[in-house]
């Protein structure tokens, strides 16, 4: 990643300091000096509050990030996505923490455009390492993406409360399909791209993919 003495300078024009960017990314200091230094990236919920200082539009800054110079792109009227809640394990998509201090987003590099595309923050550690706790999940509809179904994929699955369960696809020894989190806490959903010819067990609901809302493309990983 290249030097980013750009932002210094620019921040310097408007009168702020590396203590005022600190605050606004609540990051240590040090922080601050490795994403000058082009030794650490800007993460994707630091976009938006640094975009701001900056008085730029986060695709110009992503764009200048790249480049390590100020690169202003004509026409930027890139949008944002609104951070919709914290997913919980059991289907409850919760508010956000009070102390957050943001609640939209920046559009990943490569997504090209918002529609059909959801961002939540992941609100437990149920999908342990694989998505931890606090980490950005951003998913698109696959009616609208190319998106596939596959195993190893991340699932927003919707729950008849009108809830969201993020599971990951999987496909044991025996062939079955299932919808699981990494901890194991909550039980296994039982899957099938069949639509309905596949009955379940006595009991058992078989989630189908007209339960499928979304499927997660990008996931911001929070570091532990």
């Amino acid at each position: 990643m290249p030097s980013q003495d750009w932002i210094r300078a620019t921040l310097k024009e408007k009168g702020y300091k590396l203590k005022d960017v600190a605050e606004a990314l609540s990051l240590p200091a040090p922080r601050i000096t490795d994403i000058l230094k082009g030794a650490r990236e800007v993460q994707a919920d630091e976009i938006v509050p640094l975009a701001d200082m900056l008085e730029m539009n986060p695709r110009s800054l992503l764009k200048s990030l790249e480049v390590g110079e100020q690169t202003i792109l004509p026409g930027d009227d890139s949008p944002t996505l609104p951070l919709r809640g914290c997913l919980m394990a059991g289907g409850a998509v919760a508010p956000l923490p009070d102390d957050l201090g943001y609640d939209r987003v920046a559009l990943p590099p490569d997504a090209g455009t918002a529609e059909g595309l959801t961002c939540y923050m992941m609100g437990d550690a149920s999908m342990g390492a694989d998505v931890r706790e606090g980490s950005l999940v951003i998913a698109a509809d696959p009616k609208l993406h190319y998106a596939p179904i596959v195993p190893g994929a991340l699932l927003l699955v919707a729950t008849p409360n009108g809830g969201l369960m993020l599971r990951l696809y999987e496909k044991d020894t025996d062939g079955a399909d299932w919808l699981v989190t990494a901890s194991g806490e909550t039980p296994r959903l039982r899957f099938s791209l069949l639509s309905d010819l596949l009955p379940g067990a006595s009991g058992e609901r078989v989630m189908r993919p007209d339960d499928i809302a979304a499927v997660v493309l990008w996931v911001h990983q929070r570091r532990a």
